[in-house]
């Protein structure tokens, strides 16, 4: 049985132990997010005092668009390296030294840093054709033109988000089920890693949204100090994802064991 409450105690125990090299480890995609948050929330907009209107500025957009793309491209590279070592660190793989590096490791494999960005892309395509499900509640909206049409509409669309959402934590731990076929070689895609991940998280959808749920403060905190408040969060959010996903994986296989064995 999944004990949130106790895993999260490791988490902080094992960051106080190694502050320095957790802090550093998750400096680049912190400085990262940092900055595309205040890019992000420059606006594009010029307000005109004499008409009261508003203006698009095109090459305002162009620049933040092309400026959210490269940094969120780098954001993805720093946490994915950071993750990584985690796994590393935590399987008594790698030490606590040269953290700054080591947040760049992701990039030094390249079969695993493709196979990665087509496991998130196959996952994210996935995701987005169930998304597809919402489009019969839109259409009785559209053409019934009376209030049960639009309640209906509604109805269907936050089932089909619920859906979804559940379907996401799901597919949650393919990225990570990927990297580990990978680097033991085995011949498995990461539309396996997918379906792996969809077995693996049965019996712990609820533990999973739970513990999302338990960051929420952390998150806001973050989200309202430009995040600042990420160097320590980010460390402990993300440790505490990997050894969710150790446990998980650990029972999943003593469970293969029994079943082998019978």
């Amino acid at each position: 049985m999944y004990n949130r409450q106790e895993q999260k105690q490791e988490t902080k125990s094992l960051i106080r132990g190694h502050q320095r090299f957790f802090f550093i480890l998750f400096i680049p995609f912190l400085i990262t997010e940092i900055v595309y948050s205040v890019i992000g929330n420059k606006t594009s907009f010029n307000l005109t005092s004499e008409t009261g209107t508003i203006k698009l500025n095109n090459t305002d957009l162009l620049i933040n668009l092309a400026s959210s793309i490269v940094f969120s491209i780098l954001a993805a590279i720093f946490i994915m390296g950071a993750i990584y070592t985690v796994f590393n660190v935590l399987r008594g793989k790698d030490d606590f030294e040269n953290p700054l590096r080591k947040s760049l490791s992701f990039i030094d494999n390249q079969r695993l840093f493709w196979g990665t960005v087509w496991a998130w892309l196959l996952r994210t395509i996935f995701l987005l054709l169930w998304s597809l499900l919402t489009i019969p509640g839109v259409l009785v909206m559209l053409l019934t033109h009376n209030s049960i049409g639009v309640i209906l509409g509604i109805l269907e669309f936050i089932a089909v988000a619920a859906f979804v959402i559940i379907k996401s934590f799901e597919y949650s731990q393919a990225l990570w089920i990927y990297r580990d076929n990978l680097l033991n070689n085995q011949k498995s895609g990461a539309f396996t890693a997918i379906r792996t991940s969809s077995r693996l998280m049965k019996g712990y959808k609820a533990d999973y949204f739970v513990l999302q749920l338990s960051f929420i403060g952390w998150m806001i905190l973050v989200a309202i100090t430009y995040g600042i408040v990420g160097i320590y969060f980010y460390p402990y959010y993300y440790t505490t994802q990997v050894k969710f996903y150790e446990f998980i994986k650990d029972q999943f296989n003593q469970k293969q064991t029994v079943l082998d064995a019978e």
